[in-house]
């Protein structure tokens, strides 16, 4: 089995990572009750161009949801 290990890869699990552990502390649930794929590729995105902590991401979000 090949594994590969794209940066960007890396950076796009490590972002889901938190944004479901963020969305879990904040909510109880999970960042997929609230957010489809689509919806959380377009976070990262914005979270790499904005350069700001996950947690306050989640939190501008929360309180647009």
């Amino acid at each position: 089995m090949n594994t590969v290990n794209h940066p960007n890869s890396i950076a796009l699990t490590t972002f889901m990572d938190n944004l479901s552990g963020e969305f879990i502390a904040q909510t109880g649930y999970g960042a997929y009750v609230y957010l489809n794929p689509v919806d959380i590729e377009r976070l990262f995105q914005d979270y790499r161009q904005q350069n700001m902590p996950i947690r306050n991401l989640v939190r501008r979000l929360l309180k647009n949801l």
